[in-house]
């Protein structure tokens, strides 16, 4: 007998259903319509909020936040020149750049629409208007929402009021 040259039909089967469940990984991770991404900058931001509020409550002068829509920087009261100062050398307080393809989109404050750019501020009390923050990367919609004493969490915006926006 010759000893042919080839694979089973055993080693095919293997290598076949290990490479559906390399594709099948690949699919879910690439198509998650932004979600992950828009997570992560919400955390970041959500993160950045808090480190402002304890900023003013321990310095006992007001921290506030603006956005462009395509990143945030926080700003430091200065009462002698009367204006903001934008705060720099705090690693938790410096400008950022949203990552990926995600933006903020509005931002409400005692639910009201305001412009982005404007400030929203955390008083050395620690008390701020309730403001939200409409973010959205790809298809996923966050909402970045603090309350009066500046507590903040995150929820995702359900989808039919994405599509009516």
């Amino acid at each position: 007998m010759r000893k042919q040259a080839g694979f089973t039909l055993l080693e095919l089967l293997v290598v076949m259903s290990v490479i559906l469940v390399v594709i099948g990984l690949a699919v879910v991770r690439l198509d998650d319509s932004g979600s992950r991404v828009t997570h992560a900058n919400a955390e970041g931001l959500s993160l950045a909020l808090e480190a402002a509020r304890d900023a003013a409550v321990y310095s006992g002068k007001p921290v506030a936040f603006s956005s462009d829509g395509e990143g945030f920087q926080f700003w430091r009261s200065d009462d002698k020149q009367r204006k903001w100062l934008a705060l720099s050398g705090d690693s938790a307080l410096q400008a950022r750049k949203l990552k990926g393809e995600v933006r903020i989109l509005q931002q409400t404050v005692n639910g009201k629409s305001r412009p982005l750019g404007e400030r929203l501020v955390f008083s050395a009390e620690g008390l701020s208007e309730p403001f939200t923050l409409l973010l959205q990367g790809g298809e996923a919609r966050v909402q970045v929402m603090a309350d009066a004493l500046g507590r903040i969490r995150i929820e995702d915006v359900a989808q039919e009021e994405t599509g009516a926006r």
